[in-house]
């Protein structure tokens, strides 16, 4: 029996003009109406994350920074938290600029990006989803060390390379950081062995429910270790191959509601 299902955002409850539709949103009130913790499971940040809890009348927690925060917005604690090591921000930083890789740091509230820093239109985009604002420098201009660093690459393709090329400096340098895709145009560095899972489980526990007890739907190599954990796994029909191995059950795309039907099939 299903007591909590647990969503992406991005590709998942929210199509790639971050709109979503009605039947979604229909199909997450209907669930919360019949008793079932609904819980966004997202990489963006808590004030990002905010207008759609609020959109879908979510009332349960949210797994916020692919699992970095649990963030309870009824009451506006913060449940649970994990940043990055300020030792790997340096490293971060000069990565980055070798390679001409555009880089921000993200915090709850604001994502900081240098002042020469090259994102392009489709970069700032996604960016502006939440609130963000360059700095002199990425180093010592932060108010607080991030949760987790995003880096941008212009086209799809480019993402593998960019996603091998950072872990191998990351493995060389010895850091305490785990590297994922979380969009066609997004890869992010984290704390180590920080995923959604790890978030999602923490959150459960906290709610007094089994893994056994969980729904996951989501659609990319940022969903996986979500998907495995989860007592059902469901990827969308738009997912990476990552995220479509690690599913149960894959369903429609995120133009054809597919996470209104895996509720309807699961719940």
């Amino acid at each position: 029996m299903i007591r909590l299902a647990a969503f992406d955002l991005d590709g998942t409850l929210l199509d790639h003009d971050m709109r979503y539709s009605a039947r979604v949103a229909g199909a997450l009130q209907r669930a919360h109406a019949a008793g079932i913790i609904v819980v966004l499971a997202t990489g963006r940040a808590p004030d990002a994350t905010r207008r759609f809890v609020d959109a879908f009348d979510v009332v349960a927690p949210a797994v916020c920074f692919q699992g970095g925060i649990v963030q309870d917005f009824a009451s506006g604690q913060v449940l649970c938290e994990t940043r990055l090591d300020p030792a790997a921000l340096p490293f971060l930083v000069q990565l980055a600029a070798q390679h001409g890789w555009p880089l921000s740091f993200e915090t709850p509230a604001v994502a900081y990006l240098a002042n020469d820093s090259a994102h392009n239109a489709a970069a700032l985009r996604m960016i502006n989803l939440g609130r963000w604002t360059r700095v002199r420098s990425l180093l010592t201009d932060l108010p607080a060390v991030p949760h987790k660093a995003t880096l941008f690459v212009a086209e799809a393709p480019a993402r593998a390379a960019l996603i091998a090329a950072l872990r191998a400096a990351v493995q060389a340098a010895g850091l305490p950081l785990t590297i994922t895709g979380s969009h066609a145009l997004i890869v992010e560095a984290l704390p180590a062995g920080l995923n959604k899972a790890v978030g999602l489980q923490w959150l459960a526990q906290h709610l007094g429910v089994a893994a056994a007890e969980v729904l996951a739907v989501g659609d990319n190599d940022n969903d996986v270790e979500m998907l495995r954990w989860a007592g059902v796994g469901v990827a969308m029909g738009n997912s990476s191959a990552a995220a479509l191995a690690a599913a149960d059950w894959v369903t429609a795309a995120v133009e054809q509601d597919g996470a209104a039907l895996a509720l309807e099939r699961y719940l």
